[in-house]
């Protein structure tokens, strides 16, 4: 029988994180740093909330985008905490976690032959997804002596003239490192003048100290 699975699928590796974590999984007394997975029970109050929405009937299917009510939560969150107001209804979609909003953001973008810089070490499902959507993935190193953070002058000597977008992640999985203000606005700079798309994860912007 022929394989039937795409080329573009078979090029990519599969993620070295979860095979740890598979391996993990079969050993006893094992403390696994592998997925950035809290080590705690769930807080009651979100038990209580899934409970009282069971309880209520709330197990149909929703908007694509997500619930009205949980989209102008966010949209409140965004505003109340970093000063961007965005549009609940055209701006906001809620997705099943990172992967998922990665994923089609970048299929929403990318076009075949298009370069997106990923600043790396990052988490391992960016550049399958930029690849998987026709794209050329370029890793621009976060260096230790730069607290493995995004500098200007890494950023600039990635730009081409096929460069569509830049992805980060700040605070960064796995390194940690936190970009500054001063840092964010030199990138922010240099975005603005060869008219780029950021994608910016920022699934620990809670979780600074």
């Amino acid at each position: 029988m022929r394989n039937f699975v795409s080329e573009r699928v078979r090029a990519i590796p599969p993620s070295g994180i979860r095979k740890f974590f598979d391996i993990a999984q079969t050993m006893e007394d094992v403390i696994s740093l592998g997925v950035g997975e809290p080590d705690f029970v769930t807080p009651w109050c979100v038990c209580e909330a899934s409970i009282y929405s069971i309880e209520q009937g709330s197990t149909a299917y929703t908007s694509n985008k997500g619930t009205p009510r949980l989209r102008g939560a966010i949209s409140h969150y965004l505003d109340s905490r970093f000063g961007t107001p965005y549009d609940p209804e055209e701006e906001i979609i809620v997705t099943c976690g990172v992967s998922e909003a990665a994923d089609i953001a970048i299929r929403a973008v990318v076009d075949p032959g298009d370069e997106v810089l990923v600043a790396e070490p990052c988490y391992v499902s960016y550049t399958p997804c930029v690849s998987l959507a026709g794209g050329t993935p370029v890793t621009i190193p976060c260096r230790a002596e730069d607290e493995f953070r995004l500098t200007a002058d890494a950023l600039a000597e990635s730009i081409t003239p096929r460069t569509k977008a830049l992805i980060t992640n700040f605070p960064n999985n796995p390194t940690g490192g936190v970009m500054q203000e001063a840092d964010w606005r030199a990138v922010a700079d240099l975005l603005v003048d060869h008219d780029l798309l950021l994608i910016s994860d920022e699934v620990y912007a809670e979780l600074t100290y």
